[in-house]
Order: C-alpha cells, then structure tokens, then sequence
C-alpha cells in the first residue's frame, strides 16, 4: 500500500473529511486530495502529526515493513501452533496480536493466525478465561481481512465470519456474509494442465494433477463427513453407518491412510452411546493418525511435493491434550480402555 492509499484508508476508518485534516495540519484541504491521489507528498515535519491524527505510527504511514514473505509468514504460524502446546492459548495469542500490530495490512498474516487461534478456540483443549474477549478480537481480524481487496483471502475469512455467526446461532447474519461470497469458478488448473502437455512439460502437467486429485479426494470425503454429521443429528444411524462405509473406502481408495475412516465410525458410534464400538475406533484413530503420512508415499501423487513438516505431531499432542477436555469424551471417560489410552498416548508423546 502506498501512502496516498494509507491516508485515504485510515482517515475514512476514523471517519475524517479531507478538510478536517487539513484544518489539523494546518493545510489546505486541496493539499490533502493531492496527498491521497499520489500527486505530491507531506511535508516531512507533516509526518508525526498526521500519523498522530491518523492513529497510526511513522513505519504504517510510509508502509514500512508492511509485508512479509511467505517463508517468513509460515515460521510465525508454524511457532504459533507450537506454541500452544509449549506456552498455551493465552501468550500465543499475545504474540500474534503484537506481529499483527507490527504488520497490521499483511492481510495473510492476520487470516493465518486468526484460524490458528479460533481453531484452538473451537476444540476447546484447555479452559481459557476471557475467551469471549479473545473471540472477540479474533473475529474482528477476520472480518478486517473479509473486507479486504484480496479475493482468496477475503473469500476464507468470510467463511470463517459465516461458521462463527452459525455457531453462535446468529444465522441471518451468516447468511448475509455467506451471500457474499461468489460461487465458485472456474478452475484453470485443467486448462493449465493442456498447455502444458502440448509443450511437452509431463512433470509439470503430473504435478498439477496430482495436487487436484489429493485435493479433491480430500474434498470428497470431507463432504461426506458433513453429511454424516448431519445424519447423526437427526438419529438416522443407518444412513450414517452406510456413510461412515463409503468414507472409509474412499480413504483407503485414495490411499490416504485410515485415520478419518476411524473418526466417522467413531462419530456414528459415540453418537448412539456404544461405548465398545465408540472405543474400538477411538483406538484405531490414535494408532492410524501416522498412516496420514501414506500420501507421501503413494504411486497416486508420486509427483507432489509435500511440507516436510506435516503437523500430525502437533495433531496429536493436540488431541491428547483434548482428552481431558472434550466433551464428546465424557461417556467413555470413566471407561478402563479409555483411561488405558489415555496414559499410552500419554507416554508416546
């Protein structure tokens, strides 16, 4: 963002005229226009006290150190997520707040580490005071990024905005924001894909497929996840059964492991209070979260490249940590092989 961009845009936040910036500077109002169009500059004694007027610092007026790199974007949330495990909820949060004041227009930064926040938040794995308040802020970045000029940036936290309204029951204000968002277009991945194998570029073309397959095959079962969350809202424990199939050999048709198979029986199961059942895919979600891993290894996306860091360690920490926490838990609490996984879990950690 230029400067003349960062005058307008902070002057209209704090809903100010051009004249009335003026008359604080001591200038005319002409002067301020030419400011915000790019046609000349303040004067640099004009500088502290227009940031002042502004409530904005010097480095945010001349756009210092606006932007991160993305390497340097993916270490900070990398620490963050670490650091809910090592530091807890409370001075993560602290650290994100005080680099997104550092950096308040990298709009990836602010989305990146709300949803890192708000997903902790959500799977509630500790007890956090003031979470209204951190909720609060939290969704007050997503919706400073939702209005943003990005449209992939601006499209996720709108629908981070529309799960937040929905789970708070505030539905007519989800679907305002979920009517905002475009449908979805068309993908030139497949065109891009053509170009390439008439210039002869195979590995290109092969990587490209490979990360829409992984990606719509993920797609798929997640889908199906949704609807079997559905049936078991409204008791259809046949259909989710018959659901809680299909994702499982999906899973494995994909080749990507036998973790969510495990999660959707367990989802079925815990929903109709079969401790036994509930149990015996609880077992298996924990000893299939590292055949996660298997896409790495599998012929179907031979030419991805996947993150070297792939998260299942914090996943499992994280869900661990829920143990004590979650309440999707507490018919089985008390149960031997519950507390017996617990303290295995416990130990591999």
């Amino acid at each position: 963002m230029k400067i003349n961009e960062t005058i307008r845009k902070y002057r209209k936040e704090k809903n100010l005229t051009q004249e009335q910036i003026a008359n604080q500077l001591g200038v005319s109002a002409p002067a301020v226009n030419k400011w915000e169009n790019g046609i000349s500059y303040p004067d640099i004694e004009l500088l502290a006290p227009l940031a002042r007027l502004l409530e904005i610092d010097i480095d945010t007026l001349l756009s210092f150190r606006e932007e991160l790199t993305e390497k340097e974007i993916a270490g900070f949330i990398n620490q963050l997520s670490e650091g809910m495990i090592k530091v807890g909820f409370e001075e993560s949060y602290r650290q994100a707040e005080q680099k997104i004041r550092e950096f308040p227009n990298c709009y990836k930064l602010i989305l990146w580490s709300a949803q890192v926040l708000n997903g902790y938040l959500v799977m509630k794995f500790q007890d956090i005071k003031e979470k209204e308040n951190y909720q609060n802020q939290i969704m007050k970045w997503f919706e400073k990024v939702a209005f943003c000029d990005e449209a992939e940036l601006a499209k996720a936290a709108q629908i981070s905005l529309a799960q937040y309204y929905m789970n708070s029951e505030r539905y007519e204000e989800a679907q305002k924001i979920l009517d905002k968002i475009p449908p979805v277009g068309f993908d030139k991945r497949t065109t891009q894909v053509q170009l390439l194998v008439s210039q002869s570029k195979y590995d290109d073309a092969y990587r490209i497929q490979d990360e829409m397959l992984y990606q719509q095959a993920n797609g798929l079962i997640n889908n199906m996840m949704h609807t079997l969350s559905m049936l078991c809202k409204q008791k259809k424990q046949e259909d989710a059964i018959y659901y809680a199939d299909m994702i499982n050999q999906m899973e494995e048709t994909f080749q990507l492991g036998c973790y969510i198979g495990s999660l959707a029986y367990f989802t079925v199961y815990a929903e109709m209070g079969d401790k036994d059942r509930s149990m015996d895919y609880l077992e298996k979600m924990m000893d299939g979260l590292v055949s996660m891993r298997m896409p790495k290894t599998s012929r179907l996306y031979q030419h991805m490249k996947f993150n070297e860091d792939d998260g299942l360690d914090k996943m499992k920490e994280m869900i661990v940590k829920s143990f004590d926490t979650d309440k999707s838990f507490d018919f089985i609490r008390k149960e031997p092989r519950y507390q017996a996984l617990v303290r295995r879990s416990e130990t591999k950690k």
